[in-house]
């Protein structure tokens, strides 16, 4: 298969299957299999699939290090929409099903609640990545400057991991896990950006 199909495979593939969780979520919800309460089932599993995505997009920037493959570039952009897309589910489920869309409850819990501040802080990070997800933004920003803007997906990544903390008060072995990941792929990182720093001086 070319290069250019295999491209395409990999980037309408993922725009499509990264649907898929959301779209059985509503399904649940709609059919009333989200026990309970169901607002809390669905605010837990948009977190859980935003984060989760967002640790596929970082660890993929990993793999391309090693693999030159050109077909697995294309699959970045849909992971990194879809992330934005579950926080932003998050988000409204928070807003409109657990706070009932008052925003005087809601504005309490952003004062008071460190877990709420974080999770606000980390979807505004991720804003400005997803509105430049677009293939004519590296051209009106200029490459350089859209690369510099993108980077800002680590310190949202930081930010999302720490509330996750917060809310998962330190008992839940997933979020170890992905902390230790996302540190992980961090240093790789620096690691990298250091040695090509070295390689240019």
């Amino acid at each position: 298969m070319q290069a250019s199909r295999m491209t395409s495979v990999i980037r309408w593939g993922l725009w499509g299957a990264c649907g898929v969780p959301g779209l059985f979520l509503i399904w649940h919800w709609q059919t009333g299999q989200l026990g309970v309460v169901p607002h809390e089932v669905m605010l837990h599993r948009t977190g859980r699939y935003a984060l989760l995505f967002l640790m596929a997009t970082l660890a993929l920037g990993f793999i391309q290090a090693f693999i030159s493959w050109r077909p697995l570039y294309a699959a970045r952009r849909p992971l990194g929409v879809w992330t934005f897309l579950y926080a932003c589910g998050h988000a409204m489920t928070w807003l409109f099903l657990d706070q009932g869309g008052i925003w005087e409850f809601a504005l309490a819990e952003m004062r008071e609640m460190l877990h709420v501040k974080l999770g606000i802080a980390g979807l505004l990070l991720m804003l400005p990545l997803a509105l430049t997800s677009v293939d004519i933004a590296p051209r009106l920003l200029g490459f350089k400057l859209w690369k510099k803007l993108h980077l800002l997906v680590w310190p949202a990544a930081i930010v999302v991991i720490a509330h996750t903390w917060v809310v998962s008060r330190f008992q839940s072995p997933l979020v170890v896990v992905l902390t230790l990941v996302i540190l992980f792929l961090l240093a790789s990182r620096l690691y990298a950006a250091r040695a090509q720093s070295k390689a240019k001086t």
